[in-house]
């Protein structure tokens, strides 16, 4: 991989734009979404400074990137919070480390994961080495909440901010890993997070959660009590349905919404692409108004969970609020 193939092309142009002109700032904060490919481009910035076959990029092949990559690089450190946080202890073998000579190229790299959970003194420790960096000495602080983080720390930091990752690049990640077309583009528009989509996508139950919302789509049209008895019964076979019912919510909308683009011929639209025959025939039994009325209600259902509702009366109130339109 090199810089034109990450998938945060702004970051990728800032960060090569410093290496080629020898402006590398001591400390970089990456802010962003979890999965947006943080701790990629960490890498990837160490690999560049250390890889012995490309200039200013890394070839991801010598042995200095394949070192870097495994975790066996002896100038290159990662730190994650020790429990629940980052820790001062682990702040200040951090500054032993640093004012130790790099082992190879003088220069050392530091990441520090999940550094709006430090606690107040690692931060205030932290807090010195970014006012009084020691040279050759790189930091990269990674956050999914830049808002927690000590103003202090921010001031001293490039601030480099990651977007969510497109859903089509993410799709066309767990494709080109082997996943099915249909589940890799329903899995990315659940999440932003590309780990958390192959989770997902490789799960029999993110499928069979899938299979329960095209037979109740099916049901509630019928008119009489049998999407009721299949809500009763999934709930009572699934402990696991109750604990994510929010996912379970959130396939229906795209459901219902991949017939309403059937409606309207916007099939190249679809999200559940690989069910297009069933979307198919499932259009013919409802009208947009009912659909529209059926995401409302849907959405609505989810507001309700995440208030604590109770599982199984909030997924009846939805069927017989939805058959009454």
């Amino acid at each position: 991989m090199t810089w034109k193939q990450i998938q945060q092309p702004r970051v990728a142009e800032i960060l090569e734009g410093s290496l080629r002109n020898d402006r590398l700032a001591h400390a970089y904060l990456f802010a962003g979404p979890r999965g947006a490919g943080k701790m990629e481009v960490a890498l990837h910035l160490a690999q560049s400074l250390f890889c012995t076959e490309l200039a200013h990029d890394a070839c991801g092949e010598c042995l200095q990137c394949h070192r870097i990559a495994t975790g066996n690089h002896p100038d290159v450190h990662i730190i994650v919070p020790d429990g629940a946080s980052l820790k001062i202890d682990q702040v200040r073998a951090l500054q032993r480390e640093m004012t130790m000579r790099a082992v190879e190229a003088g220069r050392k790299v530091y990441v520090l994961e999940h550094v709006d959970r430090m606690t107040t003194q690692a931060a205030n420790s932290l807090l010195k080495f970014l006012e009084e960096p020691p040279s050759g000495v790189v930091a990269i602080l990674i956050t999914e909440n830049s808002h927690a983080v000590l103003p202090t720390i921010l001031s001293r930091c490039q601030i480099l901010p990651f977007a969510p990752l497109p859903a089509e690049n993410i799709a066309a990640k767990l494709v080109a890993e082997g996943i099915a077309p249909g589940i890799a583009r329903v899995a990315s528009q659940i999440t932003t997070d590309l780990v958390h989509a192959r989770e997902l996508s490789q799960s029999e139950w993110f499928a069979q959660l899938r299979n329960i919302v095209i037979q109740l789509v099916q049901e509630i049209k019928q008119r009489n009590s049998l999407a009721l008895f299949t809500i009763q019964d999934q709930l009572a076979k699934h402990d696991r349905l109750k604990e994510e019912l929010a996912l379970f919510l959130d396939l229906l909308i795209l459901w219902l919404r991949d017939i309403l683009y059937v409606q309207v011929g916007r099939e190249t639209r679809l999200i559940n692409s690989d069910q297009q025959d069933v979307l198919q025939g499932q259009a013919l039994v409802w009208t947009q108004t009912e659909l529209l009325h059926g995401i409302d209600v849907v959405m609505d259902t989810r507001k309700r969970i995440e208030r604590n509702a109770n599982a199984q009366l909030a997924l009846e109130r939805l069927v017989l609020q939805i058959q009454e339109g």
